[in-house]
Order: C-alpha cells, then structure tokens, then sequence
C-alpha cells in the first residue's frame, strides 16, 4: 500500500494506476467533446460567409447580366465563385469531420472499461 501525501487513506498501487486510468480517459472524452463545439462554431461561420458569398454571386450576376457588365463585372463574378467553391469545400470538410468526431464519441462511450466489466461481472 502506499500512502497518500496529505495523510488521507491509503491506496494501492493498482488503485492508484486504475484512477490514473480513468482520469486519462476522462480528459481523451473531453477534447473530442472540445473538438465537437470548435467544429460547430467553424460551420456557423462557414455557413453565414457561404450566405454572404452567395447573395454576391447573386449582385455580381446582375451586374454581369446587365447594360454595364464588362470585364470588371466577369472578374467580380469570377472571384465570387471561386471564393464559394472555397467555402463550400470548407463545409463539405467540416461535415466529415463532424461526422468522425460524433463516431469516435459514441465508440468511445461504447466501449467499456474495465471499471464497466467488474461492475457487470465481464472478464
């Protein structure tokens, strides 16, 4: 057995390793939990830049359409399709993502640990 520091009680060394353990999964837990919400807030703003550029494109093939599209007209049109060809990557991106973060969570709550195993009598 060894002692705890503050002169609490006493712990084995496989307690010790077993809360250890579970700490580092708890913390492996939360930095996917942390990678969910940086991932929401990535396609929020992905999603509102994407409504942005689209109503662009929207002026910038007016614009073109129009009495006065010449060639500056064809380079904004240009630059704004390109630019949410950008983003939509960027989204298609951030949803596979979301898509393996949600997976890895729900394996990792699905997986028992040997704490689940005695509790439920599994070897």
């Amino acid at each position: 057995m060894t002692k705890s520091s503050e002169g609490g009680p006493q712990i084995t060394a496989e307690e010790a390793a077993r809360l250890q353990l579970a700490r580092e999964r708890m913390i492996a837990r939360h930095r996917l939990i942390e990678g969910i919400i940086r991932n929401n807030e990535q396609q929020l703003r992905n999603e509102s830049a994407r409504g942005g550029a689209e109503i662009e494109l929207e002026c910038a093939r007016r614009d073109l359409a129009g009495a006065q599209g010449g060639s500056a007209a064809r380079d904004e049109f240009d630059r704004v399709v390109d630019r949410l060809g950008k983003l939509r990557d960027e989204h298609a991106r951030l949803v596979a993502e979301r898509e393996w973060l949600n997976h890895a969570l729900l394996e990792f709550d699905s997986t028992p640990t040997d704490d689940d195993h005695k509790r439920t009598g599994h070897a």
